[in-house]
Parts: C-alpha cells; sequence; structure tokens
C-alpha cells in the first residue's frame, strides 16, 4: 500500500513539474503564425569589390504568446550568394531548428563580400534570406551595390604615372611615389584609403582636379556612418625629397593629417607644396602639418581638425590667400590654437631643428568660434630658437586676443564672420 501511495505522490509531482512549463517556451505549430523583421530589406551601400562591407543586424521577431521552431533560415543562393550569414555566432547559408521563445527575438547578421565584374559602374548584388515556419514562408531582400576600383597595396611608383578617373582607386597600407618619379591623378578622381593607409611622396604629385571634376581623397568605408568620422586613413605626406608638388580642386578628409609636409632644406625659392581651390575637412590631428617646408594656399578651406587646422614646426615659409580656417571642433577637447608656428623641432635623432618662420595671410579668415563657453586664442607662435618672425596679415578676419594689438589694423578681430553653415555639404 505504502508503494502504491509513494508512486501516486511521484506521478502527482511529475504532473505538476510538466504542467507549469512556461507559455513562452511552448512551440505552436499553428500553420498561420508568422514572424515579423526589423526590415523588409538589408541594404547595404556601396561596397568595393574584394573588400568586405561592414555586418549589418536583422532583427526576427516572434511576437506570439508561445514558442516557435523556425525549420529554416537559408540564403536564397547558399553557397553561391555574395552574403555571408551568421546566426547564433555560426557563419552558414543554411541553419535549421531555430527556437524563438515567445516574445522574443533572434539577431540575424548578415555581410557581403563582391567578386570583381569588369564594370566601371556600380552593379546591383542581390539576394535573399528565406525563414520557413511551420511550411510558411517569408523572405527579406539583401540588396548591395558592388563598385569595381583599382587596388594599390604597398605600391612603389616609379618613373611617370596616371591614374585615371574611371574607376575608384583603393590604398591598402601605402603608395608610395619614389624620388625622382611623378604621379599625376586625372580630374574627377576618387581616392580612397584603407585603415592607417598613407600616400607618401618622395618624387612629385600632381593633383588636376577641375571646378566641375573635383578629386577626391577619403577613407575607403562608403557607409553613412562613416561619412564624417576622422582619422580613417593616415593622409598624404611629402617627404624631404619631394617637390614641385601641386593639388586643384581637391577635397581631402577624414585622414589623421591631410597634408603632412616635411622638408628641411631651407630653401624658399619654390614652394614644396601648392594648393588651390582645395578643402581639408575632418582631420583627428591637423589639417596641414609642416616641418620646415614651404606651403602656398589659394582658396582653400581647411576645417573641423582634431588639434590644428594649420602647424608648422621648425619654420618654413607659408602664404595662405583667399583662405579659410574654420576650425569648429565640437567632437575633440581641442586645447591648441588653429593656426600655430614655431621656429623648432626635434628630428627623429633628436636634434634640433632650427629655421626661421615667414608668414602671409591676406583676404582670409581664422575662427573657431566659442570653446567653453567664450572665445578662445586660436593663433600661436612659439619662437623657441629666437630667430626673427616675418608675417603680414592684411584684410582678414582673426580670432585672437594675443596678436590683436600687434597685427595690421586692417585685420577684423573677434568679429564672428556669420558663416550660413558650419557643415561642408560634399
Amino acid at each position: 500500500m505504502k508503494y502504491l501511495v509513494s508512486c501516486f505522490l511521484l506521478f502527482l509531482v511529475l504532473i505538476t513539474v510538466f504542467s507549469c512549463e512556461p507559455e513562452a517556451d511552448v512551440v505552436t505549430r499553428q500553420p498561420k503564425v508568422n514572424l515579423a523583421f526589423s526590415a523588409d530589406t538589408v541594404l547595404f551601400d556601396t561596397v568595393f569589390v574584394q573588400t568586405g562591407s561592414v555586418t549589418k543586424r536583422l532583427l526576427v521577431y516572434n511576437y506570439n504568446k508561445n514558442a516557435v521552431e523556425i525549420n529554416e533560415i537559408k540564403l536564397g543562393k547558399l553557397d553561391a550568394s555574395a552574403y555571408r550569414m551568421i546566426i547564433n555566432g555560426i557563419e552558414t547559408p543554411r541553419a535549421q531548428n531555430i527556437r524563438i521563445r515567445g516574445g522574443d527575438s533572434l539577431y540575424v547578421l548578415v555581410k557581403v563580400f563582391i567578386e570583381p565584374s569588369n564594370s566601371n559602374l556600380p552593379f546591383l548584388v542581390n539576394d535573399s534570406v528565406t525563414f520557413t515556419l511551420n511550411q510558411a514562408v517569408q523572405d527579406v531582400k539583401l540588396v548591395a551595390y558592388g563598385q569595381d576600383a583599382y587596388f594599390h597595396k604597398k605600391s612603389e611608383l616609379t618613373g611617370n604615372n596616371v591614374w585615371s578617373a574611371d574607376k575608384p582607386h583603393v590604398i591598402y597600407d601605402h603608395v608610395t611615389v619614389t624620388a625622382g618619379s611623378t604621379l599625376t591623378i586625372a580630374k574627377g578622381s576618387r581616392i580612397y584609403a584603407n585603415n592607417s593607409a598613407y600616400i607618401y611622396v618622395d618624387g612629385t604629385l600632381r593633383v588636376d582636379g577641375t571646378a566641375e571634376e573635383r578629386v577626391t581623397f577619403a577613407g575607403y568605408r562608403l557607409e553613412p556612418f562613416y561619412k564624417e568620422i576622422p582619422g580613417l586613413w593616415g593622409g598624404i605626406r611629402f617627404r624631404a625629397a619631394s617637390k614641385n608638388n601641386i593639388i586643384q580642386y581637391a577635397d581631402i578628409k577624414n585622414a589623421i593629417v591631410g597634408i603632412g609636409a616635411e622638408n628641411p632644406d631651407q630653401d624658399p625659392a619654390t614652394y614644396d607644396i601648392r594648393l588651390a581651390q582645395c578643402t581639408l575637412r575632418n582631420m583627428s590631428q591637423a589639417g596641414i602639418l609642416s616641418y620646415s617646408a614651404d606651403v602656398q594656399a589659394l582658396n582653400t578651406l581647411i576645417t573641423n581638425c582634431g588639434e590644428y587646422a594649420v602647424a608648422g614646426f621648425g619654420g618654413g615659409t607659408y602664404d595662405f590667400t583667399y583662405c579659410t580656417l574654420a576650425n569648429f571642433t565640437p567632437e575633440f577637447r581641442r586645447q591648441t590654437p588653429s593656426l600655430f608656428f614655431s621656429d623648432r623641432y626635434q628630428d627623429a635623432t633628436g636634434q634640433d631643428i632650427d629655421y626661421r618662420t615667414k608668414l602671409n595671410m591676406i583676404n582670409s579668415i581664422v575662427w573657431a568660434g566659442k570653446r567653453n563657453g567664450a572665445l578662445q586664442e586660436e593663433i600661436g607662435f612659439l619662437n623657441e630658437a629666437g630667430l626673427p618672425l616675418d608675417t603680414v596679415f592684411r584684410h582678414n578676419i582673426l580670432q585672437t586676443q594675443a596678436y590683436e594689438q600687434s597685427l595690421n589694423k586692417s585685420n577684423l578681430f573677434n568679429q564672428d564672420p556669420k558663416f550660413k553653415s558650419t557643415v561642408y555639404p560634399i
């Protein structure tokens, strides 16, 4: 009798346990049950072939009170697809028997890797993710645009080289224009650099943009999120042997340093770098960073740089005419002036390099607005070597308190230029 009572009690316990399974864990097999999705299409921006895209998220919702078991999730083209799918941490073109609790959701991660197509124009790459649940089929479209490009990886350019504008140019690691060689970049060209990639110039760089067909230098990620991100690539660096460089009608953006110039020859007879009708913006460090170089800029905009718009260390010769240094940097806690020069710097061996600073600034603007609630000093000179400082400032708008009394009275000081917008529309 006691044995029967014990068995009966055990039976009651088992019934109680199994009858207490949460409703959200009970799988429904109803044919009318559907899934919901965070988007009906996962859209990728233009993706360079052979580079891979960012990873995008698709959320799959189960709004039912009961759990569902998805019979199959698959890419439409399976292994032949340009897309990659990751479910529960596993990359696979097909997954089966995936359970989602009632009221819960599932992440499906998607990325795309596009093969070359021998097309100069962007081309459509599509597929879908198909979900089969209790014999009902739903799908989400996958859409991307591929772009063929010229790829340059650790390239050493010799002789005379021309980069055409028919396809973008993508740089990995670096491209070096060797001493005595020339790289000419045609009007309308688009140059995109991978993370921390540089263009090194030991020879000569000519950028032949026009007002109608400007040349673009930027990071290689084209998604909107990266549009204004600084520091995506290294920048253009002109080294000591470089000379006779001309950049016109170019937009250089999102680098660490837009234009880096090293030229300790202390020969002001010709400018090492001439810029005309250019924009340099969204640099994590500086728009122009010079070491004893000779730089001329005409009708050029330098804006939104993390430390300096223009900095010249170890002297040099500089000319800025009809230029705007509008260094609005709300994303940086900047403690440096927009325009800065010193007559000394230490080279890689620790040796002091001393050279005088000569600066002409005509019909230009140096302005950054208020930082920390007040106008800050945006012009700085450091005379460590005690060399003569030769400056001409005429007909400018300047944000400075330190030099207001000593500079030419044709300038306007600390008067807001009233820019229409502080966001450059490129």
